[in-house]
This record gives C-alpha cells, structure tokens and sequence, in this order.
C-alpha cells in the first residue's frame, strides 16, 4: 500500500527530492529541517529560537536548524508520519492528532489533569525517560521526543455568550480535541472537529460557539477580536505533545552531537514553562485592558461549578488508558499510577524550591 503524507502547497514537490536519511549539509555538518504546527510567535517559538541557538553554537556548527513554521512543510496531523519517515528531521507531534499510533502519549490529554505547565512537562518526561512505554511507543513510530511541550491551562473561549455552566453548555458548538470531545460531549454540548489555524475564521463567522483554547494563544492568534468571553475553567491541560526527532537520524549523529541535542532540549523545557507562565500573565493583562478597542471579558467560574465539569472527566482516563490495547491490564495501571507519581513528585518539587528560575 502506497503512503500518502499531506503536505502543505509548493512542499510536496521539494520534499519528495529529500532523502529519509541523515540529512548532510557537508562531511561535518548535519541539517535539522523541523516543521511546526504554529507561527514564529509566542512562548514555544521563543523558547525554540534559544532551542536553535543554543544547539548551533554549542555544536560549534556541525548543527544546523531551519525551521519551517506554520505547518509549511507538512500539516500537523501529518508531522508524526513525516518525520517517522524522514521528510523532516524533527517536528512538534501531537498525540491527539494521531491517537491510535500514540495512544500513550495521548494519555497526557485527560481533561483535567495538571494545570502546571512546569509540573506537567516534568512530570512527562520524567515519565518518558524512567518508564518503557512512552519510549517503546515512538520506537515503534521512528521517533524520540527530545523535549516535551503542553498547552498551559486549558480554558473556554466564547464568541459572543458567556457560558460558564453545565446548563448553558447544553447543545453548543464546542471546538475541542483528544480528551476534551468526549468531556463537552457527556455535558451536553455538540463537539466540533477543527484545526487551530481555522478557530479565528471559525468564530468569527459563529460556526462555532466556543472552543478550548489557551490564555497566551488567545493573544498571539488574536482571537481576542472574534471573542467576547473567556471562561477560566482551568481542565487541566495538554500534556501529550512535544517535539520528535527522526529515529534513525537521531541514532546516525555522532555520540557528543546527540549530547548537545539532548542537553540544550532539557533547558528548552524549563525556558519553555518559564515563557508560557509569564506569557500568560502579560497577555491575559492586556486583553483584560483592551487591545485596539477589543476588551475580553474574563470569567471566573466557581469551583463548585467545576467540580460539576470535572466529575465528567472520570471516565476518560479509562478511557484512554484502554486504547493502549498492546499493554495487559497490569501495565496500563501501573503506567497511570507513574504518572500521578511523576505529577506528584514534581509538585512537591515545585512546593518546596519553587521554579528552577526562581532559585
């Protein structure tokens, strides 16, 4: 059976002559082509170009980045099967996109789960690098996640109604992925399957009514000027994502490039949490003030209220714990109590010395 990678317009052509090796720029140097789901904006694009800047000058060049961002060399449901097959050397892998290749990974997507970015990024990695299933899973795949990314607090974001209950929930438009379609679908809302590049369109025209969204993308994809309301739900966040390096390629570099690689994505963690964190905070303070006359009103919703919402989440681990359907029962038990362990492990940390930027 032939296999067919989407790729966005005017890439197809141009990668099609790439080959799914180690890409050599000269005998010493090696380029890394890494395609990204979002724009060369906010806190993950940020923490990239240091990412980048770091690898090439600690390399002494033998590195070498290009990014390729907003989905331009493949779309992003695409990027697992692209860089598995060496199109790209690395790209960011959701495992939302493509639960049934990477129903472990995607297991970071329960609703409700660790608001914390720092924590939750720690805490899966932690996981990744002491357990076996996260790494036998990209193995599988032809990759290995060199960092992890989430999404920060996953909130509502509402184009003209304020809906912060279970009731007025009841049959809207609710854009949601991973998780997060079964949690709005067992309280009543309709689900809708769209990409993040079409939310501004989406709302703006009211094809949908709200969506999951995050605080610092609001701003950075200016939704803020198609939405009115943004409910501070808090359900957790997206844990299940991060950037993925081909494995073969990976495997082909020499041992002390391997070692820049894998030192400058353990900094690009804490830099990323750092910059999602205070991100954050800036932008929800100048969306509340108004930018160019649009003001998002933001709403807090009560915990009892919550508590309403995240009692739906129960099952949904269950749920996704059982998709995991390589592994006996014993083992998706025990893969679920590590990663409450690693959470917990990390809270305590945090708890105890605060940020590692604060120390």
């Amino acid at each position: 059976m032939s296999r067919f990678i989407p790729l966005a317009a005017g890439a197809l052509a141009a990668a099609m002559l790439l080959p799914a090796t180690t890409h050599v720029v000269s005998a010493k140097e090696y380029l890394i082509r890494y395609s990204d789901i979002g724009a060369n904006r906010g806190p993950r694009a940020a923490a990239l170009g240091v990412w980048k800047d770091e690898i090439e000058k600690e390399s002494k060049g033998q590195l070498k980045i290009k990014f390729f961002w907003g989905q331009s060399l493949m779309k992003a449901k695409a990027t697992l099967k692209g860089v598995g097959s060496g199109l790209a050397e690395m790209g960011t892998v959701i495992g939302a996109y493509t639960p049934a290749d990477m129903p472990v990974l995607n297991y970071g997507n329960v609703p409700f789960n660790e608001p914390d970015p720092w924590v939750g990024i720690r805490a899966m990695q932690d996981l990744r690098e002491n357990g076996k299933h996260l790494r036998a899973e990209e193995t599988k795949n032809r990759i290995r996640m060199l960092f992890q990314n989430v999404t920060g607090p996953v909130h509502l974001l509402c184009g003209k109604e304020q809906i912060d209950t279970l009731e007025k929930l009841k049959g809207k438009k609710i854009r949601a992925i991973g998780g997060y379609i079964q949690l709005f679908k067992s309280m009543g809302a309709v689900p809708v399957k769209i990409g993040f590049g079409e939310l501004y369109s989406a709302l703006d025209r009211g094809t949908v009514d709200c969506t999951v969204n995050y605080t610092v993308f609001v701003k950075s994809y200016k939704h803020y000027e198609v939405a009115k309301h943004l409910m501070l739900a808090g359900m957790g966040q997206s844990i299940g994502y991060g950037g993925a390096i081909n494995l073969k390629f990976y495997n082909g570099l020499p041992q002390n490039l391997k070692d820049v690689l894998n030192a400058a994505s353990d900094r690009y963690m804490d830099n990323y949490g750092k910059n999602l964190i205070e991100y954050s905070k800036a932008a929800a303070k100048e969306m509340a003030a108004g930018i160019d006359g649009k003001v998002l009103n933001f709403v807090e919703i009560p915990q009892s209220e919550l508590d309403r919402w995240a009692s739906h989440s129960k099952k949904i681990g269950a749920t996704l714990l059982g998709k995991m359907k390589h592994m006996s029962e014993a083992e998706r038990s025990k893969h679920a109590a590590d990663f409450d362990a690693a959470v917990a492990k990390y809270r305590k940390i945090k708890a105890d010395k605060g940020y590692p930027w604060e120390r």
